[in-house]
């Protein structure tokens, strides 16, 4: 183990940065530190409650009211425990209201501009370092996150302190501060179980020092950690119901990608001289390879890769055709040309199953490219590029230039390793769990990318100075940082984002204040796509609309009804219940409050199983449009031969 050890981290040339901040880089962290409060606080109680902050907001007034924080179906909501404290502490400070929900949120985001000094100095030094800071103080997601009554910005800042104590513990080597990230991961982990991807940072000082004794320490966190997971997992989910079945089998066969072969009608002889081919392939590479070690290392690599790729696998098959690629470049001579050859007839082989694919199943090129990627899905990554397209863009560029410096046998940064550990191999293994992830599901690697871009830029850097007199190196490096920030930030986005309001987040307030103002008379129905925020602000709705394979793992079924598993509302999961609703005579008016959280695609998805149909229908009759453009209500009049509605409470 030892000696692998030392061959591995051997790839890795180590650079540490833990020097003390001078006095000008500390006016500037202090500068820094001011602004970014002061976006964060611009405008905070401008918007009402969005997303999933009616989670948080609904359990933390019954916190205030009762001393428990239950759902007003009687839910004892267990997420992010901590924070809903901090929130009920907040409105007994300062009353109820959106602003007083977001403080607690604020105070972290402000925390993590100060915990980014000591993440960013492992990899930066101190004028990049800076650089790094005003990017955590500026980045808009941060911000947003920030400004959200919501776990994310806790997420993110336990990981970052929880990476700067494994720093310490690298430098020092003392068990306590290992001791005090495991902890810290712990308490990550109870604010959103998603921090446990970022575990596998536990690795990282015994793989770069090739030690195995503080590898092994590394380990045994790693497993207290998935432990501290699993146990909170569990009670977690022990208050949810059970998701329903909904029998979408067209899904699973193409987002899920477990039948991709037979979508293809490959018989068994055709995919037995796929593997035949491959094997030869594979061969012909590893021929030309140096030591039999490398040799089948290389062809183990490549045919597996291949085999992949023939099984509709290719963002893993890709994976292992580089890790081929690379290894017989390093040990092999003349191996490119049949690298080519190689990679040229992957690309034939694509090309012919993608239009096998789309003409047998119909389906659109982004659907038939997904069930070519296979699993691991790559949406994981796709998804985490909407923070900053420009800090992607640096680390790719980067990532070539690492990988072909392994390729000839050259040391790479260490960043590297970090990159693969913080960043790759979490959002890696998040593709496992699911295929289309929302983009707030890869936070826990949003610091890490942040900052191997700021590496990456800090070593193009160094080879452009190279020319240049030592007096003007550290203007000209300060330059550059400061350029790399800015373009991270994306300060077009930034002033999109701070003190957005409406223009960026969606009027649930304003369509229960429309509400509020008709004054509904008994028997008018209420019906809502977002069930909880118009719960929060109206005190209850009737009836909670969405597509039912959406609210499937949101619902239970009670007294013989389907209803929302935190508002107890009943659910209309179908276009042809909102329609027997509408034909019911013994109404009154029909309120359809729409949602403003999704649009395109996504709104398609909400209201499948016929109801955006239903909703185009003449006799939903726009009456009002939210201050963001999005957010709509729609009526329907009550019958008019229709006797005296009863009231909608018995």
């Amino acid at each position: 183990m030892g000696q692998a050890l030392k061959t591995f981290a051997g790839l890795f040339e180590a650079r540490r940065n833990f020097g003390r901040p001078g006095r000008i880089e500390m006016f500037a962290l202090l500068a820094i530190l001011i602004a970014g409060t002061v976006s964060r606080f611009w405008g905070l109680g401008s918007w009402g409650l969005e997303g999933d902050e009616k989670t948080m907001a609904v359990p933390t007034m019954h916190l205030v009211n009762f001393g428990a924080p239950l759902m007003p179906s009687g839910m004892f909501y267990p997420r992010a425990i901590a924070q809903l404290y901090m929130m009920a502490a907040s409105v007994r400070a300062f009353g109820e209201s959106e602003w007083a929900f977001r403080v607690p949120s604020v105070l972290c985001g402000i925390a993590l501009i100060a915990v980014a000094y000591f993440f960013g100095r492992r990899f930066l030094a101190p004028a990049w370092n800076v650089a790094f800071v005003a990017v955590a103080a500026f980045l808009p997601g941060l911000i947003a996150d920030s400004q959200e009554a919501r776990m994310y910005i806790f997420l993110v800042t336990c990981l970052a302190g929880y990476t700067a104590l494994i720093f310490e513990w690298e430098r020092s080597d003392r068990t306590i501060w290992l001791l005090a990230a495991v902890v810290v991961m712990l308490i990550g982990i109870q604010f959103q179980v998603l921090a446990v991807f970022g575990s596998f940072l536990l690795l990282f000082p015994g793989l770069l020092a090739a030690d195995a004794r503080k590898l092994w320490r590394g380990a045994i966190g790693f497993v207290v950690v998935v432990v501290g997971f699993a146990v909170t997992s569990r009670w977690i989910e022990s208050f949810y119901p059970r998701a329903l079945k909904t029998g979408d089998t067209n899904l699973a066969a193409t987002e899920t990608h477990i039948t991709p072969l037979s979508l293809l009608h490959q018989g068994s002889l055709l995919f037995l001289g796929g593997v035949v081919a491959a094997a030869l392939l594979a061969v012909y590479v590893a021929r030309n390879v140096n030591g039999r070690a490398p040799a089948i290392a290389v062809l183990v690599l490549l045919f597996f890769g291949l085999v992949c790729e023939a099984a509709l696998f290719y963002h893993l098959g890709l994976v292992l055709i580089l890790g081929g690629a690379i290894l017989a470049q390093r040990n092999g001579r003349k191996v490119l040309p049949r690298i080519a050859v190689l990679i040229a007839l992957s690309l034939m082989l694509a090309v012919g199953q993608f239009i096998l694919l789309h003409n047998t199943t119909g389906e659109s090129i982004r659907r038939t490219l997904g069930m070519m990627v296979g699993l691991p899905s790559i949406w994981s990554f796709l998804r985490a590029v909407v923070y900053s397209p420009a800090a992607w863009l640096i680390v790719c560029l980067g990532l070539l230039h690492a990988l072909w410096r392994l390729a000839q046998r050259q040391w790479i940064p260490d960043y590297w390793l970090f990159f693969i550990l913080a960043v790759w191999l979490p959002l890696f293994g998040l593709g496992l769990f699911g295929w289309d992830v929302e983009a707030r599901y890869t936070e826990f690697a949003l610091l890490p990318l942040l900052v191997c871009a700021l590496a990456a830029s800090q070593e193009f850097s160094v080879a452009m100075m190279r020319r240049l007199s030592p007096t003007a190196v550290p203007a000209v490096r300060a330059v550059l940082a400061a350029g790399a920030a800015i373009l991270i930030v994306n300060p077009v986005s930034l002033a999109h984002t701070v003190n957005g309001g409406y223009s960026i987040h969606p009027d649930h307030k304003g369509a229960a204040a429309f509400i509020q103002s008709l004054q509904p008379r008994s028997g008018d129905v209420i019906v809502a796509e977002d069930a909880l925020q118009q719960t929060y602000y109206l005190g209850r709705i009737d009836y909670w609309l969405r597509g039912m394979n959406n609210a499937a793992q949101f619902v239970h079924m009670k007294g013989g009804v389907l209803r929302d598993v935190y508002t107890d509302a009943p659910l209309l999961g179908t276009g042809a219940a909102l329609i027997a609703l509408v034909e019911r005579r013994d109404r009154g008016a029909i309120y359809v409050i729409g949602t403003g959280e999704f649009r395109g695609d996504d709104l398609r998805l909400i209201r499948s199983d016929g109801i955006y149909e239903v909703l185009q229908r003449p006799i939903f009759v726009p009456v009002f449009l939210g201050r963001d453009g999005v957010t709509q209500v729609w009526k329907v009049e009550a019958p008019h031969d229709a006797a005296a509605p009863a009231d909608r409470r018995n």
